[in-house]
């Protein structure tokens, strides 16, 4: 299964590449068709405590999979969340990685930075591909946006 098959399947799925899948939160079962089809690391944004209905970071690592959290709210978001997200999904070894939160709106947001520097797109092209992966927040877009010009995007 390809990852862009797989991300049709997922709530608020998306792919942004091909080895780059976006989601709302997963059930074990969708976890385990995420391993089936190459997944390599779950990147979940989501804090520790907000309910996912099950050990999700356990379900991870049964599947074979790496678990990676980088607890996002609009409270604790930093340059050093967008900086990790960054981190992870611009490792080769990491790929193919999907990136999760409850409904898309902090992944949306969180990669807007990748978009802009890595990308090269422009703030424009940006914010509204954020938006089809789920970004709701003028916060987040913000935030990141900012964090994206600071290191590096010219969009």
């Amino acid at each position: 299964m390809e990852l862009s098959d797989l991300a049709r399947t997922l709530p608020y799925g998306d792919c942004l590449r091909d080895d780059i899948a976006t989601a709302g939160q997963l059930s074990a079962a969708q976890l385990a068709a995420a391993a089936q089809a190459g997944v390599r690391t779950i990147l979940d944004l989501r804090p520790p405590f907000e309910p996912r209905g099950y050990d999700e970071a356990a379900a991870v690592k049964a599947a074979g999979m790496a678990y990676v959290i980088v607890p996002v709210t609009p409270v604790t978001l930093d340059d050093a969340a967008f900086a990790k997200v960054l981190e992870v999904v611009r490792d080769p070894a990491r790929r193919p990685v999907l990136v999760h939160c409850a409904t898309a709106n902090r992944v949306g947001g969180l990669l807007i930075p990748y978009l802009m520097i890595d990308e090269k797109m422009s703030q424009q092209d940006a914010v509204r591909r954020a938006q089809e992966i789920g970004l709701r927040s003028a916060d987040y877009a913000r935030m990141a946006i900012d964090y994206a010009r600071r290191h590096g995007a010219e969009g």
